[in-house]
């Protein structure tokens, strides 16, 4: 099965990277370059450079035991960070589509303290956990602010729905194989971390394409 599930993690990756890839050299052909076209495009990279050392770190390393991850922090919080950092930059262009810097980006601040905190003034593995996790909860703020622009702007609803339906599968895998959740289903871990995997997969093809619409596309 793990042989299995790290050929779909491989292709979780190569799909973060192709993604970020496209949504790039369109970007450098677009009339009207953005910030948020780049922070779409950092979100994918950030993601792929994530997983792919987790796909190292699980299976090679600590083998999705626990107690391996003890001992081996540094590797995972260096592919956390950059899981994280890629779910920062979503969290950035969701505050901004809603506030448009307005509330001074408070979503955003307060998850960076928080990342900073556990990734670089945390020994304990356990506390760094809960911080991340922690962390990661500022991340309710974007399907809250999806809702928002689909109910506030009808002319760009369907693909706000689309890019919605996209993160809440994506999420669910991810959410998945987070640490408390992966303890409190005290299933096999193996199986959890490939279900996770095939989740992913669909969840970012669907936000590719609602990203590519909306702001890579003179058609909305």
């Amino acid at each position: 099965m793990d042989w299995i599930a790290i050929g779909v993690w491989i292709g979780v990756v190569g799909l973060c990277f192709g993604i970020f890839l496209y949504l790039f050299l369109k970007r450098l052909k677009f009339t009207e370059k953005t910030r948020i076209q780049l922070a779409f495009c950092f979100f994918f990279l950030c993601l792929g450079i994530g997983r792919a050392v987790l796909v190292y770190a699980d299976y090679f390393v600590t083998e999705l035991i626990v107690e391996q991850y003890l001992d081996n922090q540094i590797i995972w919080k260096i592919a956390n960070f950059f899981v994280i950092a890629g779910l920062g930059f979503l969290i950035l262009v969701s505050e901004y589509a809603v506030f448009k810097g307005k509330d001074y980006y408070v979503f955003i601040i307060g998850y960076i303290i928080v990342v900073i905190i556990a990734i670089f003034f945390i020994q304990d593995f356990y506390t760094v956990q809960n911080f991340t996790s922690g962390a990661v909860g500022f991340a309710a703020f974007i399907p809250i602010s999806y809702i928002y622009l689909a109910i506030k702007f009808p002319m760009v609803r369907r693909n706000v729905i689309l890019l919605l339906g996209g993160f809440l599968i994506f999420g669910a895998g991810l959410l998945l194989i987070s640490a408390g959740l992966v303890t409190l289903l005290g299933g096999d871990n193996h199986l959890i971390y490939l279900v996770s995997a095939i989740l992913q997969i669909p969840g970012l093809l669907i936000m590719a394409i609602a990203i590519k619409r909306m702001y890579f596309s003179e058609e909305k």
